[in-house]
């Protein structure tokens, strides 16, 4: 899977990988917007559920930590990759890892669990 390559630029690469998403993903329709889920696995066990949402409003994604509740952030500026970030949550990625930083430990690296050879979505 890939995941926006450019924050600058989601509205456009998270619509494309939404054509292969299937049952993880929804098209937008009139004032719906276009939705991407991808759920990451952490170390110890842990997984982190993401939602990328594009399109009716501003680019953000809702995070779902295994061990808390949901975390909704606005996209940020990102010089390569892509990154979501409010005053205390980050969610920062390339390719088919993302660093989720949550203000109340160290950043934690997860790597995206679609099969490889499952192509892009």
């Amino acid at each position: 899977m890939r995941i926006p390559a450019r924050a600058v630029r989601p509205a456009i690469l998270v619509g494309g990988l939404l054509v292969a998403a299937g049952p993880h993903g929804a098209a937008a329709g009139p004032g719906r917007p276009e939705t991407i889920h991808v759920t990451f696995a952490c170390p110890t066990g842990r997984t982190l559920a993401v939602t990328f949402v594009n399109g009716a409003g501003p680019e953000q994604a809702i995070v779902r930590p295994g061990d808390g509740g949901a975390v909704t952030l606005p996209v940020q500026l990102s010089g390569s990759g892509f990154r979501y970030a409010d005053a205390t949550h980050e969610l920062r990625g390339k390719g088919r890892s993302v660093t989720w930083t949550d203000g109340s430990g160290k950043p934690i690296t997860c790597t995206d669990q679609t099969p490889a050879g499952s192509g892009p979505r």
